[in-house]
């Protein structure tokens, strides 16, 4: 889907038809061995240095301001930029908030206000830093994760209703707070209202996914992605899937990401600590909050974000990080086997 979505993109560009597809192979490739070690982890050791992983994630949202470090593109500064390759601080902040969170949590129920506060602190910290970026499609993505962090983590019914409300609340007034978010508010509730400017995106994306209709008009035979739907090789992929292979290539991957968050959820429901069974859960929820937010951007259900499909979008640094999760997911799963494993050797040294 990837080298259909860009083929021609690249070819423009960079005169390369494989250009996205050279550089999401080598992300593929990287991500593979380092989901494999990841999936050979101690969780114990995730869990001990649950702060310090926290805090590297928070640097290296901070770090995307110095002069030189931060790459800026669309009037944000979203990446860093080290010549080699560029990637998304985000999208490594995301899972070390959910590994503080779940360190958190493990050891004490956010049931009252002050077991609270920390936990709020901690997420506080993260979403003003993905704000000054500004990204505040992340910062909903984080928010989210974060509420769901919270619940499974123990937190009474009022004070989830409270702070639901206190994010929707804060929403809210960030959209009146810039001109041009107010202007994607307008261009959601009415696209046609400014075809060419603001709701120009959404308008292609109707396009791909109406022309595909039930089977699609097969695949690499995508129209809308010749320069007429941008970003259709990374956040709005989902829409060529529609265009090329229709309702049921849409309903396919779908339901691919729903077995991927069953098995996470079982993975988490058998676990026999908290600490893994909370680290389970965080992951689910970061692909699936991602996912959902994604497919609702480009069917149009929620206004535009830039949140990239997890797993499928062209991005090098999305993919290893989503595949890193993955690997802690079997880790967690095969827990109990390596810990035999290690009686074992002691038992026979």
């Amino acid at each position: 889907m990837i080298y259909s979505a860009s083929s021609y993109v690249g070819s423009v560009k960079y005169g390369d038809s494989l250009f996205y597809v050279k550089k999401q192979g080598l992300a593929l490739l990287l991500g593979l061995v380092c989901m494999y070690l990841a999936s050979r982890m101690d969780i114990t050791k995730i869990e001990r240095f649950g702060l310090p992983i926290y805090i590297v994630g928070l640097v290296l949202l901070l770090i995307i301001f110095i002069p030189g470090v931060g790459s800026n593109a669309y009037g944000a500064t979203r990446w860093i930029d080290l010549r080699v390759i560029t990637f998304q601080p985000s999208e490594i902040a995301k899972f070390t908030l959910v590994v503080f969170l779940a360190k958190l949590f493990s050891k004490k129920h956010p049931t009252t206000i002050a077991s609270m506060i920390i936990p709020i602190l901690v997420v506080a910290c993260m979403l003003v830093a993905v704000l000054l970026e500004p990204n505040m499609s992340c910062a909903i993505c984080m928010a989210a994760i974060s509420m769901i962090m919270f619940i499974v983590g123990g937190i009474r019914f009022r004070h989830a209703v409270a702070f639901a409300s206190l994010g929707i609340g804060g929403g809210i007034a960030l959209i009146f707070a810039e001109p041009y978010r107010i202007k994607r508010l307008m261009a959601y509730l009415d696209p046609w209202s400014s075809p060419r400017g603001e709701g120009y995106q959404l308008i292609q994306s109707y396009y791909a996914l109406g022309s595909g209709g039930l089977f699609g008009v097969g695949l690499f035979a995508s129209r809308q992605k010749y320069l007429y739907l941008p970003f259709s090789e990374s956040d709005f992929i989902f829409s060529i899937i529609g265009e090329e292979l229709g309702v049921i290539g849409c309903v396919v991957v779908l339901l691919i990401f729903s077995v991927y968050i069953a098995s996470g959820i079982a993975i988490a429901i058998k676990s026999d600590e908290r600490f893994k069974s909370l680290l389970a859960l965080g992951i689910v929820s970061v692909v699936s909050v991602q996912t959902i937010l994604n497919v609702a951007v480009v069917t149009g259900s929620i206004p535009p974000t830039g949140l990239p499909l997890p797993f499928i979008s062209a991005g090098g640094s999305s993919l290893i990080v989503f595949l890193i999760a993955t690997g802690v997911l079997i880790s967690i799963d095969t827990e109990k086997i390596k810990q035999a494993k290690r009686n074992w050797v002691r038992m026979t040294s």
